[in-house]
C-alpha cells in the first residue's frame, strides 16, 4: 500500500509540491517507473482529506480526460446545480438519442441517394448517353 508521507517526501525530493497540479505529479512518478494504476492510486491518496479520509475526485479531470457520467452530486458540487435524475432516465435519454440519430442517418442516406440518382439522370440526358441515346431502333420507329 501506498502512503501519503512516501508519496510527498517522494515529491518532494523531485522538486514538486504535493499541491502541484496532477499533470506534474502524473509525470513525475511515470518518469520514476510508476506503472498507470500506481500513479491514480498515488493522486487519490493526495486528494484524500487527512481528518476525514474522504476522498475528493477531481471531477473537472472527469469532465475534460474522459467519457465517463457526472453524478448529480459530482454536478452540484461542480455548479451548484441541483439535478435529480437517475440512471433509468438517463439510459432513456441515450436511447431517445440513439433512434433519432438512426433516423436521422437514414433520411441522410435516402437524400444523398435520391441527389445522386437525379444528377446523374440529368446529366445522361443533358449528354444523351444511357436511355437518352437517340439509338436508330427508336428514332426510325413509325
Amino acid at each position: 500500500m501506498i502512503s501519503r508521507t512516501h508519496i510527498e517526501n517522494f515529491l518532494k525530493a523531485n522538486g514538486v509540491p504535493p499541491t502541484a497540479k496532477d499533470e506534474e505529479i502524473r509525470s513525475v512518478l511515470l518518469s520514476a517507473s510508476f506503472n498507470s494504476n500506481e500513479v491514480d492510486t498515488a493522486l487519490l491518496i493526495l486528494k484524500e482529506n487527512i481528518v476525514s479520509k474522504k476522498t475528493h475526485i477531481d471531477t473537472l479531470h472527469k469532465v475534460f480526460n474522459s467519457d465517463d457520467r457526472l453524478t448529480p452530486l459530482e454536478i452540484n458540487t461542480l455548479l451548484g446545480i441541483n439535478v435529480n435524475l437517475s440512471k433509468d432516465d438517463v439510459n432513456d435519454i441515450v436511447g431517445k438519442r440513439r433512434k433519432f440519430e438512426q433516423i436521422n442517418t437514414i433520411v441522410a442516406i435516402v437524400l444523398s441517394t435520391i441527389i445522386v440518382f437525379v444528377g446523374l439522370s440529368y446529366l445522361m440526358y443533358k449528354r444523351q448517353a444511357g436511355p437518352f441515346y437517340p439509338s436508330t431502333v427508336f428514332s426510325n420507329a413509325k
